[in-house]
């Protein structure tokens, strides 16, 4: 055990990173591919925006965390809050009641329901009059029962279409909008070039399990971190379904979402393309009900895997002429290429390569090097986001030593659904309808 421990903690040895330190000028100056690609690109790629941002944050936390104006309650723009769901009984009255309760009262909650078998419609029809008992809830609440199954895009532009608002802001059935959260959100909307905001989204379930805590941690340090410095840099690169809110006149110009995968992908790209630009809202929080199984996680991941492939790389496949739709949408492109494709297959590639040069001996310390080098990345963004936002919880940091095996359990599924979609191997998901998978074109 004291020779496994050893061997384990070699890459953090004062002697050997004394000795990287002194090559360190030598390495800068190298025209090595693999020092370049592997270990300076995810540096400047991934972190050090963050760190930029975070000493600016420090030093001026107005700049990055703007106060709420001062202003009347009847000068609110008004919000249409907009849920679509299948089968939902379970959450959807918590769901109604938050948005109703949320702090803001100039909005309206549209419910769209997708052919549900359970009582997903009464259970929404009673929220409202739950909250106050007060007839003007009930009626700042519509429900919308549709008589066959079409699909969660398809009842999102249901909602759409039927939505009075100026705003308007899409959250899953199984999330709830924090309370004060609707003002924040609204304050990136201050800049007629801001097309949609992201939430911030924060897990609801984070104790139920494990799994669900290595999913609390991800989500700080994977999306609200990235999602946070993208927007700042004006290369974001999705409004989740989870939680976007967006102006009114633009979901209604581009007549809603597509109604195959990827949906909010989609749209996001839609507006990416319009110049519009896209903003991230730190204290405009939704929380999501998280997967608590192997399966359903890994069935999650996969389809949003093949929806990148669907949606980015197929549909927009446009979006890599890196000339038409200007600088940050190419870096955006280049990140998506770079990120999701180049990177993951390139590391198993050099693996694989480096096992048949040298042979399986070598593979070990290079997957601890890793593991090292991954952590202390994880660790920079999980003490820099805590001190934005308040997540990750404390007392799940020390699962941040069992992150990098987390996130490398998450690459299996991910891959393999990658390889699926790319060689067209079981386009058909059950997510959507038959009669909707007939009627995309471009699939």
């Amino acid at each position: 055990m004291t020779g496994f421990l050893h061997y384990f903690l070699s890459t953090l040895d004062p002697t050997s990173n004394l000795g990287f330190s002194r090559a360190l000028p030598e390495l800068l100056s190298s025209t090595l591919i693999g020092w370049w690609l592997l270990f300076i690109a995810p540096l400047m790629i991934f972190l050090l925006p963050g760190i930029a941002l975070w000493l600016v944050y420090v030093a001026k936390p107005a700049l990055i965390r703007p106060p709420l104006p001062a202003r009347a309650a009847q000068a609110e723009p008004f919000v249409s809050v907009v849920i679509a769901g299948r089968n939902e009984a379970a959450s959807i009255g918590q769901c109604i009641r938050a948005a109703l309760l949320c702090g803001y009262a100039n909005l309206e909650v549209i419910f769209v329901d997708d052919h549900s078998d359970d009582d997903s419609v009464a259970i929404a029809r009673r929220a409202a009059r739950s909250v106050t008992n007060d007839r003007r809830d009930t009626d700042r609440v519509r429900v919308f029962p549709s008589p066959r199954r079409n699909g969660k895009a398809s009842s999102l532009n249901i909602g759409i279409r039927m939505a009075r608002g100026e705003f308007i802001a899409i959250i899953d059935a199984d999330s709830v909008l924090q309370y004060g959260s609707m003002r924040h959100w609204l304050l990136p909307f201050a800049d007629s070039r801001v097309g949609a905001v992201c939430a911030n989204i924060r897990v609801l379930n984070s104790t139920a399990c494990l799994l669900t805590r290595l999913q609390e941690i991800e989500y700080a340090v994977k999306f609200t971190f990235g999602r946070y410095s993208g927007a700042r840099l004006n290369v974001l690169n999705i409004i989740p379904g989870m939680g976007g809110i967006f102006r009114g006149e633009i979901l209604r110009r581009l007549g809603g979402y597509d109604t195959g995968l990827g949906d909010d992908t989609d749209m996001t790209m839609n507006l990416r393309k319009q110049r519009w630009k896209l903003a991230f809202s730190l204290d405009g929080v939704v929380w999501t009900t998280v997967p608590e199984t192997r399966e359903h996680l890994w069935r999650q991941r996969m389809r949003w895997q093949r929806n990148m492939v669907k949606i980015r790389i197929s549909k927009h496949r446009d979006q890599f002429v890196l000339t038409r739709y200007g600088f940050a949408n190419a870096v955006v492109a280049l990140e998506l290429l770079f990120g999701r494709v180049i990177l993951p297959w390139g590391l198993l590639i050099t693996l694989l390569a480096v096992t048949l040069e040298t042979g399986p001996l070598s593979v070990p310390q290079i997957v601890v090097n890793f593991y090292w080098i991954y952590l202390i990345f994880v660790l920079i963004k999980a003490l820099i986001i805590r001190d934005f936002c308040c997540t990750p919880q404390p007392v799940n940091f020390w699962l941040l030593m069992i992150y990098p095996y987390y996130n490398f359990f998450l690459r299996v599924p991910v891959m393999y659904a990658e390889l699926c979609e790319l060689f067209r191997i079981g386009a058909k998901h059950p997510y959507v309808p038959d009669h909707v998978w007939q009627e995309i074109p471009w699939w």
